[in-house]
């Protein structure tokens, strides 16, 4: 059983008389409560990729399966039913209702399940104590900064115990330690058991995952297993974050230049 399966994938962007092949007759298999980087350059197809794997987009050709579940010939409201009860998404830009509070963004994919209103906020809560955020539930994004409102993001994915965590280049608009401590957020719900699929054009990020596919001109052109590297890489880790938080102390202790005796 795979948790995504693609067979022959191609799709085919019309531009006036010119056509576009952003994937090329891309088949992949990712097995549930993998850690798996999908990396590649601008333009290399892999944001179509993750589209395609989220049910966000169809293909012209080919056929895809989710948990068991035949996505490529699925109606757009089905498409929709399907991400909602199997899928959590983490983009780089949050993707926050600034008008909500944390608490209310995170409801709003349990919303569109039908759930209650006391299973919401339940489920809000749980999801929000997990990233570290109960005492930021009524904050609005503006109020947070773009670690926490990436740890909001987090918590809205986790909301809906989603079969699959779909990570957007979800570093990239953080600072390093609060990219560190999403990376860790991730691991973490690697081990908890989650299928994580990382999309980066950072190999360094790419390191991380236990297994690395890198797309190139819409083709997959390598698919590696990084497990037993994994350990070695720049592995984020509760060290990693420590070793951070000495260096800037050791930056604050450190005298100013010229502010010895005179």
């Amino acid at each position: 059983m795979h948790m995504i399966r693609l067979e022959n994938i191609t799709k085919i962007y019309k531009m006036g008389s010119t056509e576009v092949r952003a994937l090329d007759g891309v088949s992949l298999h990712i097995r549930p409560h993998e850690f798996v980087a999908i990396i590649g350059p601008s333009g290399s197809g892999k944001s179509t990729l993750m589209n395609m794997i989220g049910c966000l987009d169809v293909p012209t050709s080919g056929k895809y399966w989710i948990d068991g579940i035949e996505g490529s010939k699925m109606r757009d409201n089905d498409l929709a039913d399907l991400r909602n009860k199997k899928l959590g998404f983490i983009f780089q830009q949050y993707n926050l209702l600034s008008k909500l509070t944390a608490i209310e963004n995170v409801e709003l994919p349990l919303i569109y399940r039908g759930l209650s209103a006391g299973k919401r906020r339940k489920l809000a809560i749980e999801a929000l104590k997990k990233v570290g955020l109960e005492d930021k539930m009524n904050h609005k994004p503006t109020e947070l900064s773009g670690g926490q409102q990436q740890r909001v993001s987090v918590a809205r994915a986790l909301s809906n115990h989603p079969s699959l965590i779909l990570a957007d280049e979800p570093t990239g608009a953080l600072d390093s330690k609060s990219g560190i401590e999403i990376m860790q957020m991730l691991h973490d719900l690697h081990e908890e058991g989650n299928t994580i699929v990382l999309i980066t054009h950072d190999l360094n990020i790419a390191k991380q995952a236990e297994r690395i596919i890198t797309i190139k001109d819409g083709k997959i052109v390598g698919d590696m297993d990084n497990k037993n590297d994994m350990a070695d890489a720049a592995n984020v880790k509760a060290s990693d974050l420590n070793d951070h938080i000495a260096e800037k102390t050791a930056d604050l202790d450190a005298p100013l230049d010229g502010g010895g005796a005179a």
